[in-house]
């Protein structure tokens, strides 16, 4: 096993070997490192931007999320709420109330969602980080508050400058029927005067007016049902532990998702695109790393003495194809890891300096680079692809070193 790698090296390394060879072989390398790095920052790239949209989700999402599995809404066992609070890792609990509305604001009207939290998402919330303009008030003396998504203010054409008209919440009546659906009965009304005015992401923003839980279960006609149960974790908690422990107290009856299920969708879309890309670039990748065909059967070519000679001593054909499929492999690897170490290395410059810019046209974007963040599985991922496609084209050449006869190769010349 040694003798073949020695000798690989040897024509790898060698003087003697034809400068066109040697052309070719660098070829080789530079095609490989170069689609090894292209992929690695891609990837990274593709991480990057994963990493901030679920830091936005993240704002909205809470921890964990209890929700009936049957109907829109439940009433939450204060035992139960009792026992999950106490349980190690839980910092509080949110009782939340959501469903659709219509929202007016003088002669505009824009259709989303009404939501109505208690005191602690307030507390455990990080939607008061996100804050454009205003104060994150629900509650004062003078009476209730709406928390408004950015996006429901623009096409409300609503600013928080203008005290004499508030923000009036239309949502169908529970207690109408086909007598009152053509009348003022069918639907309830609310007015609620704007505190702030939040930007998280567009989904929320065109969406989402944040209510106290008593103004939103006034209006919808409830009385102490919740849509949902937010569980707010400190950050050493261990999600899955806590997350099976609610599970089992809670039975089948309702749903406890973690924040990667409540965006189910959306990381399931995420997760597909990062495959497609790797393959897109796994293609490139492959063209380039089969430029070893060519460099191999040149080399070969130029080697067929030596191989004559190898035959000659007895050396069998398992052992004239290691050489050359060895040869491949160390190209390969030399392509692979410099390609990775030059992704690694501009990935580095880009976290640490941010040359490259979005060109964002004046919006205000939540970022102002592209974010990048490795990951070492991406690397090793790569890396093995990169050693298994290099096999497989040096395996073509080596397989046909020893298809020739070689005899008159060991005539003096």
């Amino acid at each position: 096993m040694k003798l073949p790698i020695s000798i690989s090296l040897r024509y790898l390394l060698g003087k003697k070997t034809h400068h066109a060879i040697n052309f070719i072989s660098g070829i080789s390398v530079a095609g490989i490192l170069t689609g090894t790095a292209a992929l690695i920052i891609i990837l990274s790239v593709f991480n990057g931007f994963q990493q901030v949209i679920q830091s936005l989700y993240n704002v909205f999402d809470p921890d964990i999320k209890i929700t009936a599995i049957k109907g829109k809404v439940f009433i939450p066992d204060e035992g139960l709420k009792n026992k999950i609070s106490s349980m190690a890792g839980v910092a509080g609990i949110s009782e939340t109330i959501e469903d659709n509305a219509l929202f007016r604001y003088r002669n505009h009207q824009h259709i989303g969602l009404i939501k109505g939290v208690d005191q602690n998402y307030q507390q455990f919330s990080q939607l008061g980080e996100k804050i454009l303009q205003g104060e994150f008030v629900l509650n004062d003396s003078t009476g209730p508050y709406a928390v408004v998504g950015a996006g429901v203010a623009y096409y409300l054409n609503m600013g928080l400058d203008d005290a004499f008209y508030p923000l009036e919440v239309f949502v169908p009546s529970r207690k109408s029927n086909l007598s009152t659906s053509f009348s003022g009965e069918a639907f309830n009304s609310l007015a609620i005067r704007p505190s702030a005015l939040f930007s998280v992401q567009q989904d929320f923003d065109i969406s989402y007016v944040i209510t106290p839980l008593s103004f939103a279960r006034k209006l919808l006609e409830y009385s102490t049902e919740v849509s949902a149960l937010e569980v707010y974790l400190e950050p050493t908690a261990d999600l899955k532990s806590i997350q099976k422990n609610i599970s089992q107290m809670l039975g089948s009856e309702f749903k406890v998702a973690n924040r990667y299920q409540q965006q189910a969708s959306l990381y399931k879309i995420m997760r597909t695109e990062k495959y497609a890309i790797f393959i897109i670039l796994a293609f490139i990748l492959i063209v380039a790393t089969f430029t070893l065909i060519g460099s191999l059967s040149m080399v070969i070519s130029e080697k067929q003495r030596d191989i004559a000679i190898y035959m000659a001593m007895g050396a069998p054909v398992s052992f004239i194809r290691k050489v050359f499929l060895y040869q491949g492999l160390w190209i390969s690897m030399a392509g692979g890891i410099g390609g990775i170490l030059l992704g690694a290395f501009i990935c580095f410059l880009q976290q640490t300096f941010g040359f490259v810019k979005i060109n964002t046209s004046g919006s205000s974007f939540v970022i102002s680079q592209y974010p990048v963040e490795m990951q070492g599985m991406d690397f090793l991922v790569v890396f093995v692809f990169v050693i298994i496609i290099g096999i497989i084209a040096s395996w073509i050449p080596a397989r046909r070193s020893t298809q020739k006869s070689f005899t008159t190769y060991l005539r003096v010349e």
